[in-house]
């Protein structure tokens, strides 16, 4: 689990870092507040697209599509949490790259805080979902289930094999044939 949590998190600090530097490259290393919201949605839906179970794995097409939609969401909330709690100045002078953020009121000689700074906040935002999807994904899930769905409810609430239920299947086709041969 501890693997899954560190896998995720270097996936979504690559994810997020990426669209920072994007962003940071297009003149906004400091973006204003919406273009720091729209960036929060798309690093979301990124990293939920590639997160856990990835897009182009069997059968997760719906899931990672869930999973983007509710990255973009939930991204947008954290950035929100960023921007107004992670105030504390980045050590490292960026240079290009970094410069105060006025929406957050910072001062214009600073280097930017890590919520105000795209690269900074969108890696730490992203990097949250990324460990949050990636522990909740459960490889070991798919590998414990045997083949064929083994088990499943019966009528009567206790579990059953899935072989008995292929039995019992074949009894009731039978049945109406049997009725028809009367006939």
């Amino acid at each position: 689990m501890l693997g899954r949590l560190l896998i995720g998190l270097v996936k979504g600090l690559l994810v997020g870092g990426l669209v920072g530097l994007g962003l940071a490259k297009l003149g906004f290393a400091a973006p204003i507040a919406v273009v720091a919201y729209l960036g929060a949605a798309l690093t979301g839906v990124l990293i939920g697209l590639v997160a856990g179970k990835p897009i182009w794995a069997k059968d997760a097409k719906i899931e990672a599509g869930m999973k983007a939609f509710v990255g973009a969401l939930l991204a947008t909330g954290l950035m929100y949490a960023a921007r107004r709690f992670l105030t504390m100045p980045f050590p490292v002078a960026l240079g290009e790259l970094g410069g105060a953020n006025a929406s957050l009121s910072e001062a214009a000689g600073s280097a930017g805080t890590l919520g105000g700074l795209a690269m900074t906040s969108l890696a730490s935002v992203a990097g949250l979902l990324g460990a949050f999807y990636e522990v909740d994904n459960d490889p070991s899930d798919a590998e414990a289930a045997p083949p064929g769905g083994a088990k499943k409810q019966a009528e009567g609430g206790k579990r059953i094999a899935a072989e008995e239920l292929d039995d019992e299947a074949e009894e009731l086709d039978e049945e109406p044939e049997k009725k028809r041969s009367k006939k």
